[in-house]
């Protein structure tokens, strides 16, 4: 065998091999998200023809103070030019309170505008990629009261959990259809 074909096959077993860092790097958090499809319920709504909302996203954040989360975002906010001030977030989140403990929530919040100006042309542009400049807000998970679905992350049951998850979001769509414009 040439010496230029032994190189090329080293390369390439070099590069099928995942390097041991990879192998190990396993995002525990993100994997639940993943297996209760998150991303794909958020972005479904994200592309239901919503009546009075507008929605951007999804998006994925991730924290580690006061308790490490993951999360999957959609933000929102009502139609119309002048209602840049209040904008809605919608998200499943994947927390771990304690070692060995995996809680998963659906919940809401509202988030302020933070500028001190307004500017519609970069607003309308950026809001549809990312919230943070304008709102000053992480992505983090709601508090309590504002949870419309919390359990525990159970492997065995996640079928079960994606179902209840489904009918949380869609229950959460009917209710953005029923609230109109006044937020």
């Amino acid at each position: 065998m040439s010496r230029n074909n032994r190189r090329y096959r080293d390369l390439k077993r070099q590069i099928s091999q995942p390097s041991p860092q990879q192998t190990l790097a396993k995002d525990e958090l993100g994997q639940v998200l993943d297996n209760l499809n998150a991303w794909g319920f958020l972005e479904d709504q994200q592309q239901a023809d919503h009546r009075d909302i507008l929605c951007f996203g999804p998006g994925v954040f991730r924290g580690y103070l006061p308790v490490t989360w993951a999360g999957v975002t959609l933000w929102h906010k009502p139609r119309g030019y002048y209602f840049y001030d209040t904008l809605g977030m919608l998200g499943i989140w994947a927390v771990r309170p304690e070692p060995g403990v995996l809680r998963v929530l659906v919940g809401t919040r509202q988030l302020s505008y933070a500028l001190p100006f307004f500017n519609p042309e970069s607003y309308y542009r950026r809001i549809q990629q990312e919230f943070r400049t304008f709102y000053q807000d992480n992505g983090s998970p709601p508090p309590d009261d504002q949870c419309r679905y919390s359990v525990t992350y159970d492997a065995a049951c996640r079928l079960e959990m994606r179902r209840a998850i489904e009918d949380e979001i869609i229950r959460w769509a009917s209710e953005q259809h029923t609230a109109g414009q006044g937020w």
